[in-house]
């Protein structure tokens, strides 16, 4: 792909997160987007939505980037959004000398649009946020949640089919979009997410004995995920009580937070596995690239939804082998290094299953620095770089 080379275009990216702090893959993919679109010399201003009142309503990043972010409305629902778009319009009338959008997530830039905003526009597409909520309310559904999901859809199908064209980390995005929204496969730009080598300075032993002192010599599986019933934390800990019966050796590990944390905890409690998974709950950078550089392989237990799965980059990049669930864009991003397994189902015995063939070859050394090495060549940032500053260049000369 030929990077065109205009520069100093004003870029407003428009996002639902914050770029100021890391929390999750929406985060982190904004945060690279920024970059990238600085390191190909465009001018970039943000516009979000406050996660809280307590948070400042305009800042400058670390990247001398403004970040304004539109009033914090506890309101999520119908209200929330009138509101939502009552700010936008106020922001739009005094913020506006722009040449192009990069829209990151659907609601400000819903109400954006609302606001008058007809830029030309790159839509990024990680994931349906009207599936994210029927999932959560799933084994709770009522009249009341029939009615938002059709809203949420309502609202992203605005927003998807009148971008200008759509940037989306996986062929099972693409599809998806297709699908859902009819969008033209001729305006989605697919472009695998990257991965930065982190190097973690101490060596696998010394972290394994640093971080579980006597059981440094027994299997660890691990996983970074968002307590919420898509991520499949329940299944991963139903698969460790089936492990368990041949392979008590093995222990689990749980990093991140969420709504669902406590009714995790109780039924890892309620399945007698208490003393065998520990939920770390969030951790940081640090801690994380330790955890992933000392275990033995990661779970991505997914339900549904796994858009793309940076998390699973993350652990290949430290030599840890992924074990999936066959989900999503999961067989592409997992499915890519023959160390990786995908199950042959989304469920806790296929799961469990998958860690059995696993343990009965665990890959030495070697193979798992080499696992590291081709995970940094084969998914490295500068080609979905590429990608998004081709996109957004290309509109602004069209």
């Amino acid at each position: 792909m030929a990077v065109l080379t205009t520069r100093n275009q004003r870029v407003l990216v428009v996002a639902d997160v914050s770029a100021e702090h890391i929390h999750g893959g929406a985060e982190r993919m904004l945060h690279h987007h920024v970059r990238a679109l600085l390191a190909a010399g465009m001018q970039v201003t943000i516009v979000t939505r406050q996660a809280s009142p307590e948070q400042a309503l305009c800042m400058t990043l670390a990247s001398g980037v403004q970040e304004y972010r539109l009033p914090f409305q506890e309101d999520r629902g119908w209200r929330g959004l009138l509101a939502l778009k009552r700010d936008a319009q106020t922001w739009w009338a005094a913020h506006h000398d722009f040449d192009v959008v990069v829209a990151e997530q659907p609601f400000t830039m819903w109400a954006l649009m609302q606001a008058g905003c007809v830029l030309p526009r790159v839509q990024v597409c990680h994931s349906f946020a009207f599936e994210e909520y029927a999932t959560r309310y799933g084994l709770d559904w009522t009249w009341k949640h029939r009615v938002t999901v059709a809203a949420m859809r309502w609202l992203e199908g605005k927003v998807y089919r009148s971008a200008s064209s759509a940037l989306v980390l996986s062929d099972f995005m693409c599809q998806r979009l297709q699908d859902f929204f009819a969008v033209p496969s001729s305006s989605i730009a697919v472009a695998a997410g990257g991965i930065e080598a982190h190097i973690v300075q101490e060596s696998r032993q010394a972290l394994r004995q640093y971080l579980w002192a006597d059981e440094a010599d027994v299997p660890h599986i691990v996983t970074v995920r968002n307590m919420v019933p898509r991520t499949g934390v329940d299944m991963m800990i139903q698969a460790a009580a089936i492990v368990h019966v041949d392979r008590p050796d093995v222990r689990w590990h749980i990093m991140g937070t969420g709504e669902f944390l406590e009714a995790f905890q109780g039924l890892s409690a309620t399945l007698g596995m208490q003393d065998v998974i520990e939920f770390q709950g969030y951790v940081d950078d640090t801690e994380m690239y330790q955890t992933l550089s000392a275990a033995d392989a990661f779970m991505l237990p997914t339900r549904a939804l796994e858009g793309f799965g940076l998390v699973t980059l993350e652990a290949n990049a430290q030599g840890l082998p992924v074990i999936a669930t066959p989900v999503g864009a999961n067989p592409d991003v997992v499915g890519w290094h023959p160390l990786n397994i995908v199950a042959d189902a989304a469920t806790p015995d296929a799961l469990a299953q998958s860690v059995f063939d696993f343990l009965e070859t665990l890959p030495d050394e070697p193979a798992k620095s080499a696992l590291a090495q081709d995970t940094v060549k084969h998914f490295a940032w500068h080609k979905h770089d590429a990608a998004l500053v081709y996109a957004v260049n290309e509109l602004t000369l069209s």
